[in-house]
């Protein structure tokens, strides 16, 4: 009875070591030698005068669909810019503002995969 208790005992400790080696490798794997995916980098915003609009430097890792909003300070849309294909590479898209606006607002970029928000102010002279 002991003698088949810890056979049966050796037998699934064997197996449980190479489950658990198995899944340690794969995750070792994932880890260090699968590719992660680039996403789009906005470098910089700045707001121009005369006429008023935001001057926006992206890098693209490959060519993909982005749309822009402009939203509140609250979080909240305001303005939403007809969205179009950029190509892979550094790009600079001028978006138009409505004139008078002043306070903090901020820029969303979302492609399919990211959304990414940057935080700028409008002053009137």
């Amino acid at each position: 009875m002991i003698e088949s208790f810890r056979t049966a005992l050796l037998i699934t400790l064997s197996i449980l070591v190479v489950v658990i080696a198995v899944r340690r490798f794969k995750q070792y794997l994932r880890q260090h030698h699968m590719p992660i995916p680039q996403h789009v980098r906005l470098l910089d915003v700045q707001v121009m005068y005369h006429p008023e609009r935001l001057h926006v430097r992206v890098k693209m890792p490959r060519e993909t669909e982005v749309r822009t909003t402009l939203l509140s300070s609250v979080h909240e849309p305001l303005k939403r810019w007809p969205s179009g294909t950029v190509p892979e590479g550094e790009h600079v898209l001028e978006l138009p503002l409505e004139a008078g606006q002043e306070g903090v607002y901020y820029l969303e970029i979302a492609t399919d995969t990211q959304r990414t928000e940057r935080r700028f102010t409008v002053r009137q002279a």
